[in-house]
């Protein structure tokens, strides 16, 4: 029945080979399509961004215009020439300017394009495309925008149109005239990488083309016929869609003919080989059976080890010297089992049986304490030789005992009762304490009775978790991987000192300063830990009292800071103040205002420490706040070169994403980490915003660059920070503060490489 079996097993395994083919086939080209649509998606999103970027600059170009004219409604040309000196700054999308007062224009930027069209009207400089839009933005006061088109000049252009009225008048009185806006159209989609020739093709048109314009604006038009990616980019009054596709198609693996060829060729030569496997293995299974009768009836114990530690072979001897039925030690592993987990010193023998796995030859003999199934004690003396493979590789391990329990007993019991006698002499005023390799106190000094309460025999055995705080066991759980740190680079002379609370028989608690070592055995293996502690309960108290001391201060500074803010108005009121004078009282009133932010921010952070904050909701529109966000970061935006894109998983109501939240808590925890990430990626960087509304609210921040190592578990702490000179470490902290002030909580992420993304989330 065997031989059939072991003959059958050939085909099987060609059998499972050609599905794991077919696996690796299917794996393949799914991983083709996933890597082809990153690139696009990256690309894709790239020139959305630049798109967005240039057209943006165009918009706001328009309302800073916009704003200057209804302040100024009677600027002249110079001064419309030194104001658009100012603006252009950084715009090099921005081809010129021109304003038409009552539709005829009036002023130009450059000024060498004005003796051309000053005192005409609009409606005859340009096509009839742009009359009609003309005509649209007048008669509904939005701003309009023309598709790329060439100018006078055959130069490709777009042309961003926005009228202007005045405030306090209304339709058509109001009406000043007309701003246009013209974007070198070229230039901005060679930034977007439309139309050029790539690994990925992009192309743009009109999502919804009106006045019977042609759709296609830039690039090929067969892209949008590749079953391309798409994005859309909101423009004046307008949609475009933006296509991107590889080059060729979606086509398939390059690979995968080489994984077919392969797999056919494994089909063929694994089974073969495993068919004449078998042939020599059913001729040693005759050779094994002679074998047999010679150790099953040896008087000594005789055991096999596997690499894992598992009993894989035991004679009949070594069965009835340890009280167990034929065939019951088989795969149990040999510590738990036949050998205690620890020493009587303490020591791990899971660890001591992986060094004799790895090197027989360091102990070619060693005695051990052993457990019978009844749990009787018994010692054994081994001898012991690797199992080694053809190649020469260690398999295991042949073990060879003598039962050596007197002699061994006798011995034992003398070097523990000397043990015992050098502890009891001991007598110290600290606490002097050690714990084993799973942190269960082996020893204790009697002066923690006097400290704690306990009586040692209430300590030893006892994990030392049972004894701290649950702040302590966090902090224990710190110290752990410093330490292990610390040995790495140290070795034994790794030790910290830390304040740990500890409970005491009493109920209450004591704080000890404690300062904790590695122990050692003589191979250099941890098998436990060291500490001396020292009462500091009184110190943690004044601690304590001081931080009462200073909150009660902060409190008590406001009152004069009321008089502080308040008093420079009243000295306005009473006049005859010069220029100098009234600069002194603005700048008192800045200071003051400014500390007392700083104060009443300080009092938030400690309310909603202490969970006592109440929220003052109401309706948020996420996407006013990321723009007013992003136009308060405008110069370290425009300073580093960095694009910056939202995206609205679920799509947005009427233009907006609006959240219940506190305002200005909700406007600083988004300031907060949108300026970390505009800082933490390199110059002419990306950062993206993608808010979900699907599921409550999620607003993913993912910046370039990785969050440093060395700060990657302390990220969200108190004055955690990679580079102390750019910022005291309290903008994360605060943020997740206030995050789960409004029941939500923040995440870090760093699995992709090379980039980071912090996760709000936030409940509905």
């Amino acid at each position: 029945m065997l031989k059939r079996i072991t003959y059958l097993i050939p085909p099987v395994i060609g059998l499972i080979v050609a599905v794991m083919v077919y696996i690796g086939y299917r794996a393949d080209q799914d991983h083709h399509a996933q890597k082809v649509r990153a690139r696009v998606v990256q690309s894709l999103n790239e020139g959305k961004a630049s798109l967005d970027s240039a057209i943006g600059s165009g918009v706001h170009l328009i309302s800073a215009i916009e704003a200057f004219l209804k302040v100024n409604p009677g600027l002249n040309q110079s001064q419309f020439a030194v104001l658009a000196d100012a603006l252009l700054v950084n715009m090099p999308a921005v081809r010129s300017l021109q304003l038409a007062k009552d539709d005829t224009v009036s002023h130009a930027y450059p000024s060498w394009s004005a003796d051309k069209i000053f005192g005409r009207e609009l409606n005859q400089l340009g096509t009839p495309t742009l009359r009609t839009l003309l005509k649209r933005a007048k008669a509904t006061g939005r701003r309009q925008i023309l598709p790329p088109g060439e100018d006078a000049l055959g130069n490709e252009e777009i042309v961003i149109l926005a009228p202007v009225f005045l405030p306090g008048k209304t339709l058509p009185g109001g009406y000043w005239g007309m701003i246009s806006v013209h974007l070198d159209a070229a230039a901005l989609f060679r930034t977007a990488n439309i139309g050029l020739s790539g690994d990925i093709l992009l192309a743009l048109r009109d999502k919804q083309p009106r006045d019977g314009r042609d759709a296609m604006l830039a690039g090929d038009p067969v892209v949008f016929e590749m079953a391309p990616l798409l994005r859309t980019v909101h423009v004046p009054s307008d949609d475009w869609l933006l296509a991107a596709a590889p080059r060729g198609g979606w086509a398939g693996s390059p690979y995968a003919k080489y994984i077919l060829v392969f797999g056919l060729l494994a089909m063929v030569l694994i089974p073969a080989s495993l068919w004449a496997v078998a042939v020599i293995v059913m001729g040693r299974l005759k050779d094994r059976e002679r074998y047999y009768q010679l150790v099953h009836s040896a008087k000594s114990i005789i055991m096999r080890i596997n690499m894992d530690g598992d009993i894989v072979f035991c004679n009949e001897y070594a069965e009835d010297f340890y009280g167990y039925e034929p065939g019951e030690l088989l795969g149990k592993p040999l510590v738990g089992t036949l050998v205690p987990r620890k020493t009587l010193e303490g020591r791990s023998m899971r660890r001591y049986l992986a060094r004799l796995l790895m090197n027989p030859t360091a102990h070619p003999f060693n005695e051990t304490m052993n457990v019978r199934k009844n749990g009787e004690i018994v010692w054994v003396a081994w001898a012991n030789d690797s199992v080694r493979a053809k190649d020469g590789s260690s398999v295991g391990l042949l073990c060879v005992g003598t039962d050596i329990t007197d002699r061994k007993l006798m011995e034992e019991a003398l070097r523990q009762r000397e043990k015992q006698y050098r502890l009891l002499a001991e007598n110290v005023t600290d606490i002097i304490w050690g714990l084993d390799a799973d942190y269960r106190f082996t020893f204790v000094s009697p002066s923690d009775e006097a400290v704690r309460g306990f009586r040692r025999s209430d300590v030893l055995g006892r994990y030392i978790q049972e004894f701290l705080t649950p702040a302590s066991k966090t902090r224990f759980k710190d110290i752990l991987r410093v330490l292990d740190d610390l040995a790495d680079a140290q070795g034994s002379t790794a030790s910290v000192t830390e304040d740990l609370e500890f409970t005491c028989a009493d109920g209450g608690s004591v704080w000890l300063e404690s300062h904790l070592g590695i122990l050692f055995s003589e191979e250099d293996e941890r098998i436990g830990l060291q500490g001396v502690s020292r009462d500091i309960t009184d110190r943690k108290l004044a601690e304590a009292l001081r931080e009462d001391v200073e909150r009660m201060a902060r409190h008590d500074l406001k009152t004069p800071l009321g008089a502080v803010i308040g008093l420079p108005e009243e000295i306005r009121r009473h006049g005859s103040l010069n220029a100098a004078q009234e600069a002194m009282l603005g700048t008192i009133e800045n200071a003051g205002a400014s500390m007392l932010e700083l104060i009443n921010r300080s009092l938030d952070l400690y309310k909603m420490e202490c969970g006592t904050y109440v929220l003052d909701r109401s309706t948020v529109d996420v996407l006013s706040v990321l723009e007013k966000i992003k136009a308060e970061a405008l110069p370290h935006i425009s300073e580093k070169g960095i694009s910056v894109g939202i995206e609205v998983m679920g799509g947005a109501e009427n233009g907006t994403l609006p959240v219940s939240a506190d305002p200005e808590l909700f406007h600083s925890m988004l300031a907060n980490l949108i300026l970390n990430a505009l800082e933490a990626s390199p110059e002419t960087g990306s950062v993206s915003i993608v808010l979900d509304r699907r599921d409550g609210l999620t607003v993913i921040i993912r910046n370039q660059g990785e969050v440093p190592l060395s700060v990657r578990e302390t990220f969200f702490d108190k004055y955690s920070t990679s580079s102390p000179a750019r910022g005291s470490g309290l903008g994360t902290y605060s943020a997740r503060l206030i995050a789960r002030t409004h029941g939500g909580d923040i995440a870090v992420e760093t699995g992709t490489p090379g980039e980071t993304s912090v996760v709000v989330t936030l409940p509905q």
